[in-house]
């Protein structure tokens, strides 16, 4: 990840690279986030406590859009969504 002017970016040519796909890493996710460089999310939510750790949508981000397109709830009452980005 590298830092400068929005205008400097430029995006990963998915037609060539196919996804780039972040498991478990919020600190990647969110700088992501910031750069606004993520098309969809896929998150999971399970009916545990695992204790401490990082937040994933912290304050600070910018704010954004996103479509909730599919939805499953497993047998343990997990959920995993997937959401697009919304520009």
């Amino acid at each position: 990840m590298t830092a400068g002017r929005s205008s400097d970016r430029t995006r990963p040519d998915r037609s060539r690279h196919g996804p780039t796909l972040v498991n478990s890493s919020a600190s990647v996710i969110k700088a992501l986030l910031s750069a606004d460089l993520l098309d969809w999310l896929y998150l999971m939510i399970c009916p545990e406590t695992a204790g401490g750790g990082q937040r994933l949508f912290d304050d600070g981000l910018p704010s954004s859009k996103w479509k909730l397109t599919h939805q499953e709830t497993g047998e343990l009452g997990e959920v995993a969504m997937v959401y697009d980005r919304v520009r």
